[in-house]
Order: C-alpha cells, then structure tokens, then sequence
C-alpha cells in the first residue's frame, strides 16, 4: 500500500519537473532511510568519473519498489533445498523425477512449517561495498570484452548493469557466473555477444531442472526462492530459470531482459523466457492459430508449443480428433529494470491486480503477437473503479491481462493478441467483477460478442472433453504404437502367444477382446518395439477382465520401473499416476500372474494422459457463461460421453467432473464440435 501512494507521488512531480531523473534520484534517497549515507557514498565514489556517475544515479532512481526476499523468513523450507542441493552436487543431476522422492522423505522427517515470505528494500539494505563493486565489475567487462566495447550505453545500462531480476539477486551473483562461463566465454572470445548468449543459453537450459509440480502442483510452498537457493538446486519454474539465466549472462557482458506471456489464452499459468537483447529476429509473428512444429523457427514464442517436436504419428489419430499443437499468447510484456513512466503501479490511485504491479512493466505484444487495438463496450457509463481490466480465462477464473481507463461506456486497449477470448471487468478487492459481455476477438480485429441465445438452441450436443487433446498427450499415447499383448500358462513365458499389437495412437485408452474360451494364467505387455516420441514409454492403467465384468487382480512382475513410478502404478486405479519402465533393465515388458488360468475376456490400456475425457460413471456439470457461470444441469457420462439437449447458442461453456479432476477450459460449441479457448 504504501509503495502504491508513493508512485502516485512520483507521477504528480514527474511532468512538473524538468529533471525526472533528479526526481526519481531525490525520491530515491528519501525513502532510503538509514541506508541513504551508502547510497550518497557510492554517488561520492564516482565524482569523478562521469558514467560510472551516471550507472550509480540509474541503479538507485530505479530501484525504488525493488525488493529481495529475506532468506530468515523462509528458512522453514532451507531442509529441502539443502537435500536438492546435496543431491544435485554428488550425482550432478535429477534423475528419474527423483526430486519428488527427495521432497516425500524430507516431509516424512520434518513436519512441514508454512513460511512466511518477506522481502526487504533494496533501498534500505544493499550496502556501498557491493554497489561500487558491481558497477565497477560491469565497467571492467565493458572494456575487456570485445562484444561490449561498441555498445549502445542505453542498451548496457537497461540490459547489462541491473544486479536484480524480478525482485530476485544475490551478491555475490557476478563472481560467480563470471567464474562458471569463463573458459567457455574464452573459447568465443572473437564471437558476437548473441553467439556467446546463445551458448551461455544452451547450457543453462541443459542443466536446469524446469519443475512445475513442485512449486506449483502437488508439493506447494516452497517459493518464493532465495537466488542462493536457484543457483544450489538449479531448479525451478521458469521464472526461476529465466532469474538464473538472466544473472548468467550480465556477468558476462551479455544485454538480456525478462519476457512473460501474463496467462496463456488456452492453458493455465504464466511463462516466462529471456531474450537476448538484438538477436530477435523481426520476421513472421505468432496469429495465435494452432499449427505443428516442424522446425524451431516455427517457435515464434518461447513455450508455445505444447512439445518441440513433431511425429508422422500424430497423424494417425481419427479425424474426428482435434490436437492442439500450441498455446496462443493475448499479451507479451517485458520487466525492466528502469521505471516506465506510463506504467500503471504509478498511475493507480487504487488497488491494482499483482501483475501490474511491477513499475518497469512493458506491453511488447506487437514484437510477438498479431494484435490489434480494440474498444470494448462496457454495461455502464458509470464505472465503480478507475480501471477496466481485459481478462482472459485461466485454472483459477478470469486473469487480468491488460489494463485501461474507461470512458464513458467503453474502454480502449492496446495490443490485444487476435484469435482469443476475453472478458472485461473490474477488480475489487482481488476478485473479478464483469463490466461488459464476453467476446472473441478475431483475426481480423472484430469483436464477436457472446450472448446466450436459447430461442436459437442447439436442439442436442454431445461432449467428449473437459479439456483440448493437446500435443503433449497425443506424443504420449503414439509412443505405445507397437506394444503387444500376450497370454501364457508356462512361468518362464515361453508359451506365449500374441494377441493384440496397438497399432494405432490410443484416445486416452485402446481395448480389445479375446475371444477364445481357452484360460491362461499370465497376461504380458511387452514394449520392446515401442518408439517413445518425446516422452519416456509410460502405462497409466491396466485393467483386465472376465466374462461376467468383474475385473480381475494379481501380482505384476518384470520390469520393476524406475523410483517412483513402478509397478504398483498399474493398478493404482488413478489415470493420472503413470508407471514407467527402467529402460536399463533387461525385461522390456510388464506381466500379470492371475494366480491361476482363467478366461479373460477383456483388456483395457491406458497410455500415460492428462485425465481430462469424459469418463462413464463419472458425474459431470456443464456450465455456461451469461454475466456468471450458470448450470445447464449434473450428468453421469454414459459410453465416455456427455448429451444435453437445447443448450444456448453464441455462449461460452465449461464442464466440471465432480467425482475427479480439477481441469477444464472454456469452449464453445459449433458444427457439432467443441471449439477451445
């Protein structure tokens, strides 16, 4: 709160004073508190040296509001860290997800302690000591490496001098990459600073652990991460390795800056990603329509394909099947460093949505995205709130993406993304308040309002997801085209006979019958001649069956799987949970010991998946959206599908499962088929 009135401040005076920097600096100091005199000392150092002067004066007129964690207020989670950081240095990396068994024996040993996050200001802690000699140490590479010797001073000091990432540093950041990179910055010593970049790039990207699940799934709490701690574990979400490979290469004389897609229009969460500064190639830009990857200048945006990589396989999937090959992108903003005057953290009086409140926010849509600038028609002319969000939905609800003043019964926004639906609202008190209508925004700039409309409805619908079928899950289930079946009555297998080869991507699950009336007692999924495509080989479920239904247990043997993924999985009757087999093992197959021979009748696989198709006997809600999200009525899912009978037109719909699964995305329903947002 009191950083919001403070900006507020800085606004008033900014178009006041001829100085704005004067101002900033002033302001600065001000709010420094007792550290102002290692401040006015690092200003004093440099009396006589005119740029370095000015770095000193651009690091403290921009570090108002920046801030960095207090490593004692999380140290309740320290433990967990210390047994990554452990296990990372003795084995040099994470091996089969053996992080999530490093997390499930530190918990089984110490009762987890919820931590308090709290971040301290910069303003008031960072000593002169380590100002001097950062800025000493950026100057020193400016002149010692011939990549920074002709750069632009505005680029050195955006994308080069900053010591902090999105509120995340540590001290001694800069020896530390300065001593990591150097034999491999000597070995490109008369290369280009992107070349060098590139290749700092690339081994971050080889050795550090993207893991989601941790931090944001099943095992929470544990961030915000101190830097000491990213740089021990080498681990975390994309902001954290966005964070670390950031702090890499300014050591290294390299300009880079943060990017981040706020949500995806199609998916759930933020992504962040680092650009090198000048080596963006300004060519084709991303219209938000799915396609497949075919070679990486296809990436327009770093993480918008669901799997860099494309199979002949996935084109074996029944047309009546649609992939979604990426993620579309309504907004692209850049964190900077320096304050951008226009930024809303300053303009707002009011309380404002955690994205904007980062006062170095910039909308840099256009370098990434198809756009266009829209006015939005508003219910009212009278508005309770200074500020009309644009939202778009995420796993939580509608996510504010952009930001504008409204006028009258309408607001102006910049830069929306095409191909995307939104909503705009207010945000009152962290929630989301609708203003206007829902509509989809298309590529050619119309905005195609949502209005319910029941006089013209669909007479029946029929529904087989939750969610899209998304690349990822479709790799997934093509790397168990070749698994085959067989039964046998002899222990050591050598009677076995073939019964079934999946010859085809399974949707979610492939069955087949037997129909010979002999028994057997094993039954052997062999995977041998399998072909993983992108993903380890992985089985969700197997579940057999008898004659009369009932479907039939027994011990698993062979391939044992790696840690945390083994045999028990099979039969865990959880889709999500997956067994995956030790490809280092000699056996290259699963089987199942009935106990004795029996008639089995049916067998059903299920490939690893995201758990998202409508599933029989499973109790369903469908929802649509007319100013809130209003039932159309419960339904238990009869052969793996949903029907409701006179359903709106032009609406926006989402379905709920009940018994399982939190997952679901908007859609809406035209020709027949489910259309995603």
């Amino acid at each position: 709160m009191i950083v919001r009135y403070f900006f507020f401040f800085i606004i008033l005076t900014f178009y006041a004073c001829s100085s704005n920097e004067n101002v900033l600096l002033e302001l600065a100091l001000d709010n420094s508190g007792e550290n102002r005199s290692e401040l006015e000392a690092v200003l004093d150092h440099y009396k006589d040296n005119q740029k370095k002067q000015e770095a000193a004066r651009f690091l403290i007129s921009n570090m108002i509001g920046k801030q960095v964690l207090d490593s004692n207020s999380v140290k309740g989670n320290h433990v967990y860290f210390d047994a990554f950081a452990n296990y990372r240095e003795t084995y040099g990396s994470f091996l089969y997800d053996i992080q999530y068994a490093i997390y499930d024996s530190i918990n089984k040993l110490y009762s987890y302690t919820k931590v308090n996050p709290r971040f301290l200001s910069d303003l008031k802690e960072l000593s002169s000591d380590y100002l001097i000699h950062h800025i000493d140490q950026c100057f020193q590479n400016k002149e010692r490496y011939p990549w920074c010797k002709n750069m632009d001073w505005d680029i050195f000091f955006d994308y080069v001098l900053p010591y902090t990432t999105d509120n995340c540093h540590w001290e001694h950041a800069g020896s530390y990459f300065d001593r990591k990179y150097a034999s491999l910055r000597d070995s490109m010593y008369m290369c280009s600073y992107e070349e060098i970049g590139k290749a700092i790039s690339d081994e971050v990207e080889q050795g550090f652990l993207n893991e989601w699940i941790i931090f944001t799934g099943k095992y929470q709490g544990l961030r915000p991460m101190t830097f000491q701690n990213i740089v021990a574990t080498q681990m975390g979400t994309c902001l954290e390795k966005s964070t670390y490979k950031i702090a890499a290469l300014r050591a290294n004389g390299i300009p880079a800056a943060l990017n981040m897609v706020p949500c995806w229009g199609n998916s759930q969460y933020p992504h962040s990603w680092v650009e090198i500064i000048g080596s963006k190639q300004f060519g084709m830009i991303y219209d938000n329509t799915q396609r497949p990857f075919l070679t990486k200048d296809d990436i327009k945006i770093d993480g918008m394909f669901w799997r860099d990589v494309y199979q002949s396989k996935i084109d074996m999937f029944p047309s009546t099947i649609t992939i979604q090959y990426c993620r579309t992108a309504p907004k692209v903003y850049r964190y900077n460093y320096r304050i951008q005057p226009h930024s809303l953290a300053i303009l707002s009086k009011e309380e404002i949505p955690p994205l904007f409140k980062n006062p170095g926010i910039q909308d840099i849509t256009d370098q990434y995205v198809v756009c266009e600038d829209i006015e939005v028609p508003l219910w009212n002319e009278k508005h309770p709130k200074e500020y009309v969000y644009l939202c778009c939905y995420d796993i939580i609800g509608w996510n504010p993406v952009c930001w504008g003043r409204p006028e009258g019964s309408k607001v102006r926004f910049p830069k929306m993304g095409v191909n995307m639906l939104y909503l705009p609202a207010y945000y009152n008190d962290g929630e989301i308040r609708p203003a206007g209508d829902a509509f989809i925004l298309t590529r050619e700039g119309k905005l195609r309002k949502l209005l319910p409309d029941f006089e013209k409805a669909e007479s029946s619908a029929t529904f087989y997801s939750k969610v899209p079928y998304r690349m990822n899950t479709a790799l997934q289930a093509a790397g168990t085209i070749g698994t085959r079946f067989y039964v046998c009555n002899k222990k050591d297998l050598s009677d076995r006979s073939l019964i079934y080869s999946i010859e085809n991507p399974p949707f979610y699950v492939d069955s087949f019958r037997i129909s010979v009336s002999q028994k057997y007692r094993y039954l052997i999924c062999d995977f041998q001649e399998t072909q993983p495509l992108g993903y380890f080989y992985a089985i969700a479920e197997i579940k057999v069956f008898g004659g009369d239904g009932q479907q039939f247990s027994g011990e698993w043997g062979g391939n044992e799987g790696i840690k945390g993924h083994g045999l028990d999985l099979v039969t865990d009757q959880d889709r999500v949970s997956y067994y995956q087999p030790d490809q280092f093992q000699k056996d290259q197959f699963v089987v199942l010991d009935l106990g004795e021979p029996k008639q089995i009748a049916k067998v059903e696989f299920y490939p690893r998946n995201d758990d998202n198709k409508i599933v029989t006997g499973e109790l369903y809600e469908l929802f649509y959206w007319d100013k809130k999200w209003i039932s159309l009525g419960k339904q238990y899912a009869e052969d793996n599908k949903l029907i409701y009978q006179n359903i709106p037109r032009e609406s926006i719909f989402r379905i709920h499962n009940h018994t399982r699964g939190k997952e679901h995305r908007p859609f809406t329903y035209e020709g027949g088929k489910q259309v995603w947002y």
